[in-house]
């Protein structure tokens, strides 16, 4: 057996310097790059870089991704990444010790006096001068008659003849107050209670003080922000846990940088074959290469990667390598060799960490009846009833997240020939719920809901006036809490806090009280907890029972009192497209309130006049043949 030669060669980029480009180079905007590249130092390319990146007429754009792959090979430069990592693994992250810490904020505007009193916030540039100059002349005249006797006075009469037809002029300077209206320019006069009007609003927390030459104003608002220890290099953090959360997002960057970081590896035979082999962090599978000497002999080794900094060379089991040669006939040996059966391990396929799933549900029913001449009465009719469900869910494996958005538009109608067309049932429903897996049955859980309907409702046979319509009412709750799965198909999602509001926004023509809202108000506010509850089951063939129950509690008002949604969905399977569906919806909120009736069908009032009032329980029932389609 002859040795066989393995040959692995290492491709690795380097840098040429010349002895004579080392020093600091000047460059200018008009510089060219150099033809030679042997002219660079690792120092003057540096600062080569450095200059072009500076250079704003140079890029087309700012962000290209030429000049931000420039820039991070001449941060690279600068400072090598281990030092990085060195400094940042070292960092006490502890010696931040944020406290809560009055802070005061400085803003100033600054003024321009009008009189002694009376200035402007001069923020705004003006065209003109805001005053305005009167000038009035004023000529004295004197009756000299009443000088009579005295004109004879030679100097006396000098003088009356000088003042007799004097004149003055009065200058007054007056504010230009239309101007400063047109330029939104508001005036504030300053006098012993302050300034009027004020500069800030009454509840404002912020304080006023004049600069001691009264040119402008500071404005001062203290607040409270958490200071971290003046050694450290923070000053405001966003609170006591900051410095817990860095640390953990710049171990988790550090990780993920060293894991996703890989060094390209070439094996090369005699022949100048390579082949491409990656050193990361992560130990993979054993690869198979085939090593060849001068010769064309060949052999089978595996190259595996146990780290980024290491590789393993395995020779494969069972190898004979053997040469041909001249041999007598009487001593050629017979060799019995089997066929290799090992099975060669497979790479496995990586799953998708996220994922969508998309779904479109429709149902629809329709029931029509027709009468004519018929002995024993009756009406024509035409109902039908239109069920739209959509649903779409994210899923991360990795993270171990799940986001799902349903809406569902639910809607129905009746035409008879005596009452025409009538809408008995119009529900709109849009649902958001985002977890996190904490264990295996329980998440973290986040939820939105919002129903409403889409057209006018009215109380029948009442049909002028609407009790409801879009958006009147409407309702949405947000919580948090977890969710719970027992068995499968069975949920249990308990949001400790949650948050609902039901709103009416035209209560021009929608009386809010009779959907619990206040009068004089559109919305009720309820802070509480809700708990849902969502199960299917199958109880015999193609027969399903759905099961969703919504439980909602108001802190703040007779917690006691529990609100009650309940939608029972039975549906049973007679072909590939039409089922047999019974849906019972059952509501009882406490705020929703309907009108006592005495035994004569006349409303009960109370001693004060108004009408009895009270809670009950809202039901709705369905029975249909319906055609449905998934997909």
């Amino acid at each position: 057996m002859r040795s066989v030669l393995i040959i692995l060669m290492f491709s690795l980029g380097c840098i040429q310097t010349s002895a004579h480009a080392s020093g600091n180079m000047e460059f200018n905007e008009n510089d060219t790059i150099p033809v030679n590249s042997e002219s660079f130092s690792p120092s003057t390319a540096s600062e080569y870089i450095e200059h072009l990146l500076l250079l704003d007429s140079l890029w087309r754009e700012s962000g290209d991704t030429m000049s931000l792959s420039l820039s991070r090979l001449l941060y690279h430069y600068s400072e090598p990444f281990d030092s990085v990592k060195t400094r940042l693994l070292q960092f006490d992250y502890g010696s931040l010790r944020p406290e809560l810490t009055e802070l005061v904020r400085y803003d100033t505007l600054p003024l321009r006096w009008l009189g002694d009193h009376v200035f402007i916030v001069d923020t705004l540039a003006l065209e003109k001068d805001p005053f305005i100059t009167k000038k009035t002349i004023v000529t004295n005249r004197i009756d000299t008659l009443d000088l009579f006797g005295l004109d004879t006075i030679p100097d006396v009469q000098l003088f009356i003849d000088s003042i007799k037809h004097a004149r003055d002029t009065i200058i007054e300077v007056f504010i230009d107050t239309l101007y400063l209206e047109s330029r939104n320019v508001r005036m504030y006069q300053v006098n012993e209670q302050g300034i009027w009007p004020p500069l800030l609003p009454p509840e404002s927390r912020k304080e006023l003080d004049f600069l001691p030459d009264s040119t402008q104003i500071v404005i001062s608002e203290r607040y409270f922000e958490y200071v971290a220890d003046e050694n450290s290099p923070f000053f405001v953090v966003s609170g006591t846990m900051m410095p817990d959360s860095l640390q953990m997002a710049v171990e988790e960057l550090l990780h993920y940088t060293n894991i996703r970081d890989s060094i390209p590896l070439y094996i090369s035979d005699p022949f100048g074959e390579r082949s491409a082999f990656w050193l990361t962090d992560h130990p993979d599978d054993f690869m198979r290469y085939w090593v060849r000497n001068h010769e064309n002999d060949s052999i089978t080794i595996w190259v595996g990667n146990p780290s980024k900094h290491e590789i393993q060379l395995l020779l494969e089991d069972d190898i004979q390598v053997e040469r041909m040669g001249k041999v007598a006939a009487d001593h050629i040996p017979i060799i019995n060799l089997e066929p290799d059966r090992t099975l060669a391990q497979l790479q496995p396929l990586e799953q998708i960490p996220g994922t969508w799933r998309y779904r479109l549900s429709s149902a629809m029913s329709i029931n029509q009846n027709y009468l004519s001449n018929w002995a024993r009465g009756g009406e024509s009719s035409l109902a039908s009833l239109l069920d739209l469900r959509t649903s779409a869910e994210y899923r991360n494996v990795d993270s171990e997240i799940s986001w799902t958005s349903s809406g569902r538009f639910r809607y129905g109608n009746i035409i008879s020939e005596e009452f025409g067309f009538r809408t008995n049932n119009d529900i709109l429903e849009l649902k958001s719920q985002l977890n996190k897996s904490i264990n295996k049955n329980i998440d973290f859980s986040s939820v939105f809901y919002g129903k409403t309907q889409i057209s006018k409702g009215y109380d029948y046979p009442n049909d002028s006036i609407p009790i409801s319509r879009f958006l009147s009412p409407g309702t949405f709750t947000i919580g948090t809490g977890i969710e719970y799965e027992p068995f499968a198909n069975t949920k249990l999602n308990f949001s400790a806090l949650s948050y609902r509001n039901t709103f009416v926004l035209d209560t021009t023509q929608i009386n809010q009280r009779a959907h619990g809202i206040e009068r004089g108000k559109r919305t009720r506010h309820e802070m509480g907890g809700q708990l849902v509850i969502n199960n299917k089951m199958n109880l015999f063939d193609d027969l399903t029972i759905e099961n969703a129950v919504r439980l909602f509690s108001n802190y703040l008002d007779k917690p006691q009192n529990i609100d009650v949604d309940w939608e029972i969905n039975l549906q049973k399977q007679v072909s590939y497209f039409f089922t047999i569906s019974i849906n019972l919806h059952m509501i009882y909120d406490k705020n929703i309130r309907f009108p006592v009736l005495d035994g004569q069908g006349n409303p009960v009032t109370l001693p004060d006049g108004s009408p009895k009032e009270e809670p009950r329980l809202q039901l709705k029932q369905f029975l249909g043949v319906t055609m449905s389609l998934s997909i």
